[in-house]
C-alpha cells in the first residue's frame, strides 16, 4: 500500500473532521486537548456527574487528572465509579447502577475504551428506568419500550477501535453462562462524544493494535452490507475514509507509539467506524468473537476472519470489492476476491497479526463447531449479510468458513 502525500493526507484529515462535527445524533468534539475542555462542555447540564472509570492507564497517564482539574475548574461537584473490566459483566453494570441511583446521578461521564462504554450505557439504562434486571433489555429495541432516552451519556473513548462513543450497542458478558449479550436500542446512543487522540496516547502496542483492527473491521464490514444504504447514502463515503486512515496510520503508530498524527488518524478512522455501524451495522465477522472471548480479544476475533467471511459474499459484492482493491494500491489484478483477501494479508503481515485461527493460542479446533453453532443462532445477522446465509444450512456453511480459517484455505468457501 502507497504511503499518501502530504497534501493528500491533510485533505483526508479535514474532510474526516468536517463529517464527524456535522453528526447526529450525537454531538461529537474533536481535536488534541479537547478532553480538558469537559468543564465547559459538561456545566451546561447543571446535572449531578458520575464519571465512570475503567482499570487502565488513563489514570497513570494524567489525562484523567486533566479532565477531572476542568470538571473542578468549572464547580463541577462529581463522582467516580471506576474498576470496569474488559468485557464487563452484569456484575458490574449493577454495581455501577447502584453508585448512580444511591448518588442520585443523571450525568455520566464515561472515560475509557468501548467495555467502559458500554458498561455505562448499561447501567444508564438501569438507573434511569429504576426497574428490572440487565437481561430485560438485551435484545433490539427493549429499552425503548420502557423510556424514549437514557439519561445524558458524555462519552471520552480513550482507545481507537470500538466506535461505541456513537453507536447504538452494549456488550455485556454473562459469567455464569460464559456468555456475551447485546442491548441494541437508540435510546442508549451518547449524548456527546469527546474524542480527543491525546486520551489514546497511553496504550501499548497490543490494545492499538487490536483496537484499531476493530476499527478497520467495522468500516469494511459495514462497506461491504447492504443494510440501510437508501437510509444513509454517505455511510459508503465515510467508509473508504476511514480505510485509507486505518490503513495509512496503524502500522505507523505500531512502528512508534508517539507519532501524534496517527494517533489522531486512528482516532478519525475509529469515530468513522462507530457512524458507519450505527447505520449499516458489522456484518459476519462479528458473529464469531463472543464464543472466542476467552481466547481472543474481540478485534483478534473480527480481523482474523474478515478475509474468511469476505470470500464467502464475494459473488455479491464485486464492485465493492474492485474498489477497495483500488484504494489499497493493488493494480493489475485478474482475480479480485483473492487480490483484496491477499492485501488485507499483506497489511496483516505489516503489522504483525495472524492470517489463520490456528496460529492464535490456546485456540483448539474444537471451537470451531462451538461458534458455527453459537451464530447460526444469530438469524438477524445471517439474514442482514450481503450474501444471505440460509437458516437451514446456516450451521454447516459457517463451520466451513471457520474451519477454513483455521487452515488458511479458501478453497471450500468459494465451492458453497
Amino acid at each position: 500500500m502507497e504511503e499518501f502525500e502530504m497534501e493528500e493526507k491533510e485533505k483526508l484529515i479535514e474532510e474526516a473532521e468536517k463529517i464527524l462535527m456535522a453528526w447526529k445524533p450525537t454531538k461529537i468534539h474533536f481535536g488534541e486537548g479537547v478532553a480538558q475542555q469537559a468543564g465547559e462542555i459538561v456545566k451546561k447540564y447543571e446535572r449531578r456527574v458520575l464519571v465512570i472509570l475503567g482499570r487502565g492507564s488513563i489514570k497513570k497517564s494524567g489525562a484523567l487528572d486533566r479532565i477531572l482539574e476542568s470538571l473542578q475548574k468549572n464547580n463541577i461537584p462529581y463522582g467516580i465509579a471506576e474498576g470496569v473490566e474488559p468485557n464487563p459483566s452484569k456484575e458490574t453494570v449493577y454495581r455501577i447502577a447502584y453508585h448512580i441511583l444511591a448518588g442520585d446521578y443523571n450525568l455520566i461521564l464515561a472515560v475509557g475504551g468501548g467495555s467502559v462504554i458500554d458498561a455505562a450505557k448499561a447501567a444508564s439504562t438501569l438507573g434511569t428506568t429504576r426497574e428490572g434486571e440487565i437481561e430485560d433489555y438485551f435484545g433490539s429495541g427493549m429499552v425503548s419500550k420502557k423510556i424514549k432516552k437514557i439519561m445524558d451519556l458524555i462519552a471520552f473513548p480513550t482507545t481507537s477501535g470500538t466506535g461505541s462513543e456513537l453507536t447504538k450497542f452494549s456488550v455485556i458478558t454473562d459469567k455464569e453462562f460464559c456468555v456475551k449479550k447485546m442491548i441494541s436500542d437508540m435510546a442508549i446512543v451518547p449524548t456527546e462524544a469527546i474524542v480527543d487522540p491525546v486520551l489514546t496516547y497511553s496504550c501499548g502496542d497490543h490494545v492499538t493494535k487490536v483496537t484499531g483492527l476493530d476499527a478497520m473491521s467495522h468500516l469494511i464490514e459495514g462497506y461491504f452490507n447492504n443494510i440501510d444504504e437508501g437510509i444513509d447514502p454517505e455511510a459508503n463515503h465515510r467508509a473508504l475514509i476511514g480505510l485509507k486512515l486505518v490503513f495509512e496510520s496503524l502500522p505507523r503508530v505500531l512502528k512508534d507509539g508517539e507519532d501524534k498524527e496517527a494517533r489522531k488518524m486512528m482516532s478519525l478512522a475509529s469515530t468513522l467506524g462507530g457512524s458507519v455501524i450505527f447505520s449499516k451495522q458489522a456484518g459476519l465477522p462479528h458473529l464469531n468473537s463472543f464464543s472466542w472471548s476467552y481466547v481472543m480479544d474481540h478485534g483478534e476475533a473480527v480481523a482474523v476472519m474478515l478475509p474468511y467471511y469476505t470470500a464467502y459474499y464475494a459473488p455479491m459484492i464485486q464492485e465493492k470489492i474492485k474498489a477497495l482493491t483500488q484504494l489499497m494500491g493493488i493494480k493489475d489484478c485478474k482475480e479480485l476476491t483473492m487480490a483484496f483477501i491477499e492485501g488485507l494479508f499483506e497489511f496483516y503481515r505489516k503489522i504483525d497479526f495472524p492470517t489463520t485461527l490456528k496460529e492464535f493460542n490456546n485456540f483448539s479446533s474444537d471451537l470451531i463447531k462451538k461458534a458455527a453453532q453459537e451464530a447460526s443462532q444469530n438469524r438477524m445477522k445471517l439474514e442482514a449479510s450481503p450474501r444471505i446465509v440460509p437458516p437451514e444450512k446456516s450451521e454447516e456453511i459457517l463451520h466451513t468458513i471457520i474451519e477454513s480459517a483455521y487452515n488458511g484455505t479458501f478453497k471450500k468457501i468459494l465451492e458453497l
